[in-house]
């Protein structure tokens, strides 16, 4: 019978599975680790410099606990086993964070147990790797996706020991004091607050509770971005709208189907023709979608586009990202792979509902389609190029001393390079 093919050992097979997956794509996280930007630059230099306080310290308008969580870890082993432990921890994550909706509890929006654990492979092989796999910065977007389903989870099949139950409001307490973009769901979180009765509203009424905090951080600490400087709330509404529209196309439909490379192609064709023609095709596919959904299908597709719309849309404000997708011919594709996650997500949700429209009964066949549909994306996108090598073997020692004459009292400024040219760990 569909949807019954969930087991603990089969979860803790996929989960492995995903891991193996993820260090496939990127190997040199094993042969030759890199701290990569803030997890050098601000994580482990914070921990450094501040090592009883670093926890509880924003970063550019934003608490990233999770992250400092792993900073903190890694303080308890060697400086040179550093890189390593904050990919391989960043890897576990990542992994976990898909493998949950492999879960059971899951089934109200993908019955077929098979075809969501074909999603967790697909959104662990498609998405654009660069910048994302072995960094713990970007985990913030998959744990997104976590705190969707533990919101959105039914009470039916809300956790019922006190264990679980606690477990899930740290976890979403955790998630709420890591991903600053969730401030997206607070009308979401009110409304399920309002509605829902027993455990998920804890869940909800937690979930509001960090993001207090979190607004707290975006309204009165410094950031080191600044928005998109525009002349006009019209001028802005409409260059905000096309830069979403176009990002959507290019780094979130067309790079996970088929290939980062070939999404390059199409966005430097001479003429805007195809990707005219992609954008039309995806509207009017979503329109039917939801013209012959059931009431609660064409629910979770409107939540699922207003979370991705609406997050998009203000990172790519916020973050002044506009510039790569004003035009139907521009650089689209190389929007950082991070904000694209929940984008992956519902389109993989889109796909599994017009499956399920179609006659194929059997749950191994689904999940076979669904795959084939990714097939090209998967395929193009598997392998990731190595980060440049930024001799950590040679920055232990300095770091080492830096450390002895910091503990005396001494200034003694410093500066680390690593991956990506121009970041570096800088320490007073």
């Amino acid at each position: 019978m569909i949807g019954k093919y969930y087991s603990p050992a089969r979860f803790a097979l996929l989960f492995v599975f995903l891991i193996i997956l993820l260090l496939l794509r990127k190997p040199d996280i094993l042969t030759g680790p890199q701290l990569y930007a803030e997890d050098g630059s601000v994580f482990l230099r914070d921990q450094l410099v501040s090592p009883w306080t670093a926890l509880f310290l924003p970063y550019n308008g934003q608490f990233h606990t999770l992250p400092r969580l792993v900073a903190l870890f890694e303080s308890f082993f060697p400086l040179i086993a550093v890189p390593l432990l904050c990919s391989l921890v960043s890897v576990l994550i990542n992994a976990f964070c898909l493998a949950v909706f492999f879960l059971p509890w899951n089934r109200w929006l993908v019955e077929n147990d098979l075809l969501r654990a074909a999603v967790c492979v697909v959104m662990a092989t498609t998405l654009d790797g660069s910048e994302m796999i072995g960094f713990s910065g970007p985990l913030m977007w998959f744990l997104y996706l976590v705190a969707i389903l533990l919101l959105f989870r039914p009470e039916g099949d809300a956790p019922r020991s006190t264990t679980e139950r606690a477990v899930v409001i740290a976890a979403i307490a955790l998630i709420g004091l890591s991903v600053a973009p969730m401030v997206m769901m607070i009308p979401l979180a009110i409304w399920l607050l309002l509605k829902r009765h027993g455990f998920q509203k804890i869940v909800a009424a937690a979930f509001l509770f960090a993001m207090a905090f979190q607004m707290f951080a975006l309204l009165f600490t410094p950031r080191t971005d600044h928005p998109a400087a525009l002349s006009s709330p019209l001028y802005l509404i409409a260059q905000v709208s096309t830069a979403t529209v176009v990002s959507l196309e290019y780094a979130g439909v067309l790079t996970p189907l088929v290939g980062k490379t070939e999404s390059v192609e199409i966005s430097r064709l001479p003429s805007i023709g195809p990707p005219l023609f992609v954008v039309i095709g995806l509207t009017v596919l979503v329109t039917w979608l939801l013209t012959v959904s059931s009431g609660r299908d064409r629910m979770r597709i409107a939540v699922g586009l207003y979370v991705v719309v609406g997050t998009l849309a203000s990172v790519l404000y916020t973050r002044n990202l506009l510039g790569y997708s004003l035009t139907l011919n521009g650089n689209a594709p190389f929007l950082p792979a991070r904000y694209m996650v929940l984008a992956g997500g519902v389109l993989a949700y889109i796909v599994c509902l017009l499956l399920q429209k179609l006659p194929l009964r059997d749950p191994r066949l689904q999940a076979a389609c669904f795959m084939f549909v990714f097939a090209v994306g998967i395929h193009s996108n598997f392998h990731q190029p190595p980060y440049a090598d930024f001799s950590w073997k040679t920055a232990v020692p300095k770091i080492a001393a830096w450390e002895a004459v910091h503990a005396a009292g001494k200034p003694d400024p410093m500066v680390i390079p690593i991956v990506p040219a121009p970041w570096s760990i800088s320490l007073p």
